[in-house]
């Protein structure tokens, strides 16, 4: 019978105050690795094909081990967009850790792919302690993993955040858009820690800012933006499974690769 980590349920709201003073795992993550989370607590922004496309990069361009993590419990879009089981998920994968890999898809040699779990009772039920166990192997056998969240926070999500060093924050150029992240990251950085010289804005999907400048929206950002990404029809994440070399052509994948080719060449 195989090892596996115990998961006790437990009420959400208590599930949220237990992880958020937790010390973070990030401590061992060696020179040259990179945890990077893309965030956003707005829906439609983008967060599946930019995590996807930074994925992509550091595992075909700069052919590093890569781990592409889905933390979305809504449930999220890896399933169908990898063609991945049911079975295979981070909830197996952190129930039996010692054999997690067997929870995982390969998609090229450099690129692995975990999807998230499909039940948020599940994914509250997740001890701190379970989930930085998880983290360090994963930390371990990966140069570089990026994670695609999900908008609301919870418990393991916070723990992955806590052990990230680069956070990639999504957000439209519509008021709405940016007053919801702004109010996000500074939550991320007041409640729960996180540090702001980590936060990295890009604005996406805009062809032209005809209502407002770009200076007017770091000013409500209250943080530089870091990337503008404009609309490529050209570019369907499903490709990433059918045809790889489809995405690496199109403008969006060439964007984002700049913005990942900044953080590669960041010290952490």
């Amino acid at each position: 019978m195989k090892e596996s980590v115990i998961i006790n349920f437990k009420d959400s709201e208590k599930a949220s105050i237990k992880h958020d003073n937790v010390e973070s795992p990030v401590s061992i993550v060696r020179t040259g690795k990179k945890i990077i989370s893309v965030i956003s607590n707005k829906g439609g922004v983008g967060k599946t094909s930019i995590a996807c496309c930074i994925a992509l990069y550091f595992s075909k361009t700069k052919k590093k081990k890569t781990l592409l993590l889905e933390l979305d419990c809504s449930p999220g879009d890896f399933g169908t967009l990898f063609d991945i089981d049911k079975e295979m998920s981070l909830e197996m994968a952190i129930r039996f850790q010692k054999d997690y890999k067997k929870y995982i898809k390969t998609v090229n040699n450099n690129l692995d792919i975990l999807k998230g779990l499909s039940d948020p009772i599940i994914a509250e039920s997740i001890s701190n302690d379970a989930s930085n166990s998880f983290i360090k192997r994963i930390i371990e056998d990966y140069d570089c993993i990026i994670i695609d969240t999900q908008t609301v926070l919870n418990g393991i999500l916070l723990d992955f955040l806590k052990a990230s060093n680069i956070f990639i924050a999504i957000s439209d150029s519509t008021m709405e858009s940016i007053a919801r992240v702004s109010k996000f990251l500074d939550l991320l950085s007041s409640r729960f820690m996180l540090d702001k010289e980590k936060f990295k804005i890009v604005i996406n999907k805009k062809k032209y800012f005809s209502f407002l400048s770009i200076w007017e929206i770091s000013k409500i950002l209250n943080f530089p933006i870091e990337s503008l990404i404009f609309f490529d029809k050209r570019f369907n994440k499903s490709n990433i499974l059918l045809n790889e070399n489809k995405i690496l052509r199109t403008k969006f994948f060439k964007q984002i690769s700049k913005i990942a080719e900044n953080i590669d060449q960041e010290r952490q």
